[in-house]
């Protein structure tokens, strides 16, 4: 009798403590949660490069010659569209938010809140008075870049160093995991890891598509300020689900001060360009590898924005995906503990 209240007091001990454990490995998480977002970010950039470089290994190049050809085209690339889209959208900007709060009020009652308006005008005179200003010291403006930026700087370097090694996300993978750990990670790493380059090439593309098609249409549609929707639809492309439709609402709220059926015409305008997304450009582009449900994607969505804030949101679709690829993985296995074994 006392051996069977020993054992039951000892199986106590050792449920209390895998719950200690337990919540010891998620505070940890929360608390490191800066350093595991730079991580992800870093290890999702490396897959979506490592096309791109492999192509080049392929061709002679050799494999760190063409890591630091990728990285410099994608900076000059983003260098270019920051360079040639700030006065356009710094131009634009003040009287298309004017433009949706005069609309809104008009419309509800209620306009768009006045710090919004006074925070971009600020930021706008700002941005002026920087480029204009030649006395600006050199050493304030790298020291400012690299604090504000410190986040991007850390993951680009960490992707950088990720894709120069060829496998470099696995092997990173294997240093930092426990040897017991190291096969099912693994495992599913390579479940996901061809799902995620084809959503980082996709949706760049995606991207691209979206913001010509929504630029050109609306600008024959003779609706104001087309190019910052198109380029406004370009980056709510990254948003799944409920990107498309914010933009939407917005080329309504903009055409409906000229015309009540202008706005309306938008709103058809939108309409066809997502059919014509859902129907064409993502089978096309994407194809049927993305296959995660809706609902996964809407709890990645509120769990990236908790975390992240818009970063998160970006991401929400890698996050689901290897949401989805655990919950596969830990379910075949489930089933393989089940399934019993019949001896010939």
């Amino acid at each position: 009798m006392r051996e069977n209240e020993h054992l039951k007091l000892e199986i106590s001990w050792q449920t209390l403590w895998k719950i200690f454990t337990f919540f010891l490995v998620i505070l940890a998480l929360y608390y490191a949660r800066s350093v595991l977002a730079i991580l992800f970010v870093s290890v999702v950039l490396s897959l979506g490069f490592d096309p791109l470089v492999s192509f080049l290994e392929k061709h002679k190049v050799h494999r760190i010659l063409g890591t630091l050809i990728v990285f410099f085209l994608f900076f000059l690339v983003v260098t270019l569209a920051v360079y040639f889209m700030i006065p356009i959208v710094t131009i634009e900007a003040t009287n298309f938010l004017q433009r949706i709060h005069d609309t809104v009020y008009t419309i509800f009652g209620v306009g768009l809140p006045s710090n919004l308006l006074d925070a971009f005008t600020f930021s706008r005179n700002k941005l002026f008075d920087l480029l204009s200003n030649a006395d600006i010291s050199v050493a304030g403006a790298i020291s400012k870049f690299l604090t504000t930026g410190a986040f991007a700087i850390v993951a680009l370097l960490t992707s950088f160093y990720l894709s120069v090694e060829k496998n470099g996300t696995e092997r990173l993978l294997r240093v930092i995991l426990p040897d017991h750990y190291e096969a099912p990670v693994l495992k599913v790493f390579e479940r996901f890891k061809f799902k995620i380059r084809r959503w980082f090439t996709a949706q760049i593309s995606l991207s691209l598509v979206m913001g010509v098609i929504v630029s050109v249409g609306l600008w024959l549609l003779g609706v104001r300020y087309s190019f910052l929707l198109g380029l406004l639809a370009a980056i709510f492309e990254l948003v799944p689900v409920i990107g498309p439709i914010i933009v939407g609402v917005i080329a309504f709220l903009v055409a409906v001060p000229d015309s009540f059926l202008l706005g309306v015409y938008a709103v058809i305008f939108f309409i066809i360009v997502q059919q014509l997304e859902g129907h064409i450009l993502v089978p096309v582009i994407i194809g049927k590898t993305m296959k995660v449900h809706p609902i996964v994607v809407l709890m990645a969505l509120l769990a990236g924005a908790e975390i992240s804030g818009f970063m998160g949101i970006v991401l929400a679709v890698p996050i689901a995906v290897i949401a989805q690829e655990i919950f596969n993985y830990l379910a075949e296995r489930k089933d393989q503990r089940s399934t019993p074994v019949i001896e010939a």
